[in-house]
Order: structure tokens, then C-alpha cells, then sequence
């Protein structure tokens, strides 16, 4: 495994957080020179948060550490922007409160979804450059919560895109990695030019982030193209684009106005140096 470049790593996580501050905004997204008006992210950086801690201090995936960390942020609000639990997708918390009935940590409904779309950046940071690892360890994170083939392929491919995009590739080497040959074909297809959107959420968010982040030539630009697709789309875009451009070329206005940028920083040195 080859460690991302430390602005691409922080980028990465940075831009996740700062997409899901902008879903919370009506209409469009605000002047590159203005503070985000609360700084506050959603479900997903907060899941991401608990994965990247899991990941760094396990050395690696294990499922039921997970679910432990993401049902004190639950219950208790930890790695949250705003300390509590404000915020959660109703298919993670059936996930959490099964885990608390049956110490299951593995969903064996075939949940779908796309809240699990919203938290692929650590696997992929943390496995960076190990494509087959970063895959593997990512559909084993999806499973926890949305173990359905499309939402575990859709993540499967933002975590082979942001693999790219972190270690360097050009923009048309991300947006056409090498897919896993068991992809389902709904996820595979977004691997072509002009992603339509697909029946399942998970897809149509990824198809939406990936158009977005296709179709500009900027952070910003990308974000004001995604955001009416809604928070998966933005958080998929936000991971994506955060790792292509790195952190510096997210507007300094907004990630400055961040709530608790502390734990970002954290979170990316400690699946760096893992």
C-alpha cells in the first residue's frame, strides 16, 4: 500500500464534510468568499469519523467495532459536528438498534440504500494504492448497514474512483477506473460517459456526483451542479472531488467555517499513518 498525499487525504475528508454543510443550505450554494452559515456536517462525515478510528486503531476492518462506535455516536453524539445525534438515516438507525438487540453486525436484509454512499473515504484513504483491499474492506464497512448488491457495488466503485483520484490518476482514469469484474451492471454502467441514474439510491446518487464531478472544472463549480441532487450526491461528490483537487482547492471561506475541523485533520493523519 502507497500512503495518498497528505492534501488528498485531507481533501478528501474536508470535502465530504463541506458537501453535506451545503445540502443543509436552500437553494443554491453560497459566493466561494462566504462562511458556511452553520459549519455544521451531517450523519455522513460523523459515520466516516467513527469508520476512520475503527480502521486506525483495529488495523483494519472489524465489523463489530464498527457498530459499536457508530451506536455511541447514536446514542451519545460522538463524532458528531454539533455533539448530538441530530441527524440519521432511518436505515442506519434500524441497523444500530439490531446490532443492540442481536450483536449482529452484519445486515442480512438486503437493505438498500444511499447513507452508506456517504461514508467510503476512509477505506479508501486507509487502503490507498491496494485496490482489491480498499474494495474488500469497503463492502465489508457497506454491509453493516446496507448489505443489498447495489448499494455495496455503488460504494465498491466511489471507493475504485477515490483510490484513483488519491494517488494521483488523471480525471478521466478516475471517472473510468478498472471496475471489479462482479460488479452488478447497474453500478458498471456508471463507469461510461453521461452515468444515467439508476433505479436504486445508492446508484442514482453516485450517477448524479460522478456527472457533477465530470462537468466541472472546480470544487465549487462541481458542488453547484450536484447540489440539487441532494445530500448522498453531494457527500459522494464531496469524497470524490475533495481527493481529485485536495484541500487547498476547497474555498477557504468554507472549510475555515467548518464545525470541529479538529476531528477532520485527526481522522486523516491517523489513517495515514496506520
Amino acid at each position: 500500500m502507497s500512503k495518498p498525499d497528505a492534501d488528498k487525504a485531507l481533501g478528501c475528508l474536508t470535502g465530504l464534510a463541506v458537501c453535506e454543510a451545503l445540502a443543509e443550505l436552500s437553494g443554491t450554494t453560497p459566493p466561494v468568499t462566504v462562511p458556511l452559515e452553520s459549519g455544521l456536517w451531517g450523519d455522513g462525515t460523523s459515520m466516516t469519523l467513527a469508520l476512520a478510528e475503527s480502521l486506525a486503531e483495529c488495523g483494519g476492518v472489524d465489523e463489530r467495532d464498527q457498530m459499536v462506535r457508530l451506536t455511541s455516536w447514536f446514542r451519545y453524539g460522538y463524532q458528531s459536528s454539533g455533539e448530538t445525534c441530530d441527524r440519521i438515516d432511518d436505515t442506519v438507525k434500524a441497523a444500530i438498534m439490531r446490532f443492540e438487540r442481536t450483536w449482529n453486525p452484519i445486515d442480512e436484509d438486503l437493505t438498500q440504500g444511499d447513507a452508506c454512499l456517504a461514508r467510503v473515504a476512509p477505506t479508501a484513504i486507509f487502503f490507498a494504492g491496494a485496490t482489491e483491499a480498499a474494495l474488500d474492506a469497503c463492502a465489508r464497512a457497506t454491509r453493516i448497514t446496507h448489505s443489498g448488491r447495489q448499494s455495496v457495488d455503488a460504494c465498491r466503485l466511489l471507493a475504485a474512483m477515490l483510490d484513483e483520484a488519491l494517488t494521483g490518476a488523471d480525471k478521466q482514469r478516475v471517472l473510468r477506473p478498472q471496475p471489479p469484474a462482479d460488479l452488478c451492471p447497474e453500478a458498471a454502467s456508471l463507469c461510461g460517459t453521461a452515468p444515467a441514474p439508476g433505479e436504486h439510491p445508492a446508484c442514482r446518487a453516485l450517477a448524479a456526483a460522478v456527472n457533477a464531478f465530470a462537468g466541472s472544472e472546480s470544487f465549487a463549480y462541481g458542488c453547484a451542479l450536484c447540489l440539487p441532487h441532494g445530500p448522498r450526491a453531494m457527500a459522494a461528490y464531496g469524497q470524490l472531488a475533495g481527493a481529485w483537487y485536495g484541500f487547498e482547492a476547497i474555498p477557504a471561506a468554507w472549510r475555515r467555517s467548518l464545525a470541529r475541523v479538529e476531528l477532520l485533520q485527526k481522522a486523516a493523519e491517523s489513517l495515514q499513518k496506520s
